[in-house]
């Protein structure tokens, strides 16, 4: 899309069964179905009534295009319609998909897209693109131009109801507002007509009519490559964040269809728009926002209040909660932190939480980037920061065990994305007041494993010290504003035992 083209809560689904019934394939290898608002990756069926079970902690890239042929897309050409592309403006060739890989025209070249058959929720999407040579009229002497639309709803035409993650020479990042769908972010100018991304800009909501366009310029500072550039799209329920080459360039939450209603599902298209480009490495996973088996202990949902938490010293919780959502209220003092904890206690437990971290100005120190974490058993942290795109090292990243485990990889996504831990826990062993075995703990974060069975030796910094007795989760004030949602337990679950690796 350029300048010269032509004109909530979460869904609640059935239940998954309790992490003891679950079978090893959905563990590790995740599935493809789930509901909008839940887990995505997942094609949706057009009925909202028959809506799979959420997936499992350990999730999975699952390509979206094989590299072979174009099943599970459809094209579609104005002039032609739906699966009707005889000259190959989308075909594969040596594993890439090929947009407008044509011969030269003399006339002006239509507009069109491949769309997915499936229509998909909460997952990340990733693939590569590289341009090619040939340019055609209309376009002829522009940018070379082409998108990523997603949430595409409503009927087929040029350009349908949705949101583009832009391609474009010297504009990719940038996020269009198509056919009168809207949405909510920080900008530098709330006033201007081509709104431009700052993640401590002024917030706007736009108010676009129907079948209007209008386009939110990337964040300052985003960098393309003149070979394969890097995309990735994180969709979460309603919201959504853009990347490219790992640097975040747009990020909106509030996104809407033109009816006012949640845009937070659709299919996913590639446009052709004047420009031969190519594709690799199409591929989604899923974001795990799992819902609480029937027998977990909600400790925070959409209809839940403070009564399951208290402060570290037992009084009332002074975190804000709205919607479902408690975020992280600083104390005032600095050596005095307004950490809670769970009234109740737990010994071995399976937890799930979703956590999302404010944005966090160059320059400051590490530890000041979002800071939080969740103590098992009040003496173990699991760290939470903003680590995206950062080196882990000091084993007080994002997924790190404090001081005593990093993670075993990166999996943070940006500031301002709602992500998960999945953390099973045993605790400590003990005889005649003697600890005889370490707590353990793993830990999944974004439905990548980071920590595998590790040993927690000790209690880590600030953490409660290590007795015989069960303790509570505490969630930490570590001066910035986290926000937390979709907290349970299981008391006493554990993950099943992987199979051995294949030889």
């Amino acid at each position: 899309m350029s300048n010269a083209c032509p004109p909530p809560a979460p869904v609640r689904c059935q239940p998954w069964p309790t992490i003891r019934r679950i079978g090893l394939g959905l563990l590790l290898g995740g599935t493809l179905s789930a509901c909008a608002g839940v887990s995505g990756t997942a094609a949706l069926p057009e009925s909202a009534d028959a809506l799979a079970p959420a997936l499992q902690p350990q999730t999975a890239w699952t390509p979206l295009f094989n590299g072979t042929d174009l099943s599970g897309w459809s094209t579609w050409l104005p002039s032609r319609g739906a699966g009707n592309d005889p000259e190959g403006v989308f075909k594969v060739q040596g594993g890439e998909l090929r947009v407008l890989d044509v011969a030269p025209t003399a006339g002006e070249r239509e507009f069109g897209y491949l769309l997915t058959n499936q229509r998909y929720a909460n997952y990340r999407l990733r693939l590569q693109y590289r341009w090619d040579q040939q340019k055609f009229a209309p376009r002829a002497a522009d940018a070379r131009d082409s998108g990523v639309l997603y949430h595409v709803a409503g009927p087929d035409k040029v350009w349908p109801a949705s949101a583009e993650f832009q391609i474009l020479e010297g504009g990719t990042g940038d996020l269009w507002q198509l056919s009168g769908t809207n949405l909510t972010s920080t900008v530098r100018d709330p006033g201007a007509q081509e709104l431009q991304y700052d993640p401590f800009g002024q917030p706007v909501t736009t108010r676009n009519g129907a079948d209007s366009y209008r386009r939110m310029i990337r964040a300052g500072g985003v960098q393309e490559l003149p070979d394969w550039n890097t995309l990735e799209l994180v969709v979460s329920g309603d919201e959504a964040t853009q990347i490219v080459n790992g640097q975040l360039a747009a990020q909106a939450t509030n996104l809407r269809a033109p009816d006012g209603s949640a845009l937070s599902a659709g299919r996913i298209a590639l446009q052709a728009e004047g420009a031969a480009v190519s594709y690799r490495d199409i591929e989604l996973r899923p974001l795990a926002y799992l819902l609480p088996p029937p027998d977990a202990q909600v400790l925070l949902g959409a209809q839940s209040v403070n009564s399951d938490w208290q402060d570290r010293r037992g009084g009332d919780v002074r975190w804000p909660v709205q919607d479902g959502t408690l975020t992280v209220q600083p104390s005032s003092d600095p050596q005095d932190t307004n950490d809670i904890r769970t009234r109740g206690n737990f010994g071995d437990f399976r937890l799930h939480l979703e956590f999302r971290v404010p944005a966090s100005r160059a320059g400051l120190a590490e530890q000041d980037r979002g800071n939080s974490g969740v103590y098992l058993q009040g003496r173990y942290e699991v760290q939470i920061l903003d680590s995206f795109g950062t080196k882990l090292e000091g084993q007080n990243d994002l997924g790190a065990v404090y001081g005593q485990h990093d993670a075993s990889s990166n999996a943070a996504l940006p500031s301002g994305t709602w992500q998960s831990y999945d953390i099973n826990f045993r605790a400590a062993r003990w005889e005649n007041g003697q600890k005889t075995a370490d707590a353990r703990a793993t830990v999944y974060l974004n439905g990548e494993k980071v920590q595998d069975d590790v040993a927690l030796s000790a209690s880590t910094l600030l953490g409660d010290p290590e007795a015989d007795s069960p303790g509570p989760i505490v969630l930490q004030d570590h001066g910035s504003k986290v926000s937390f949602r979709n907290v349970w337990v299981l008391p006493g679950a554990e993950l099943p035992p992987q199979p051995p690796a294949a030889p």
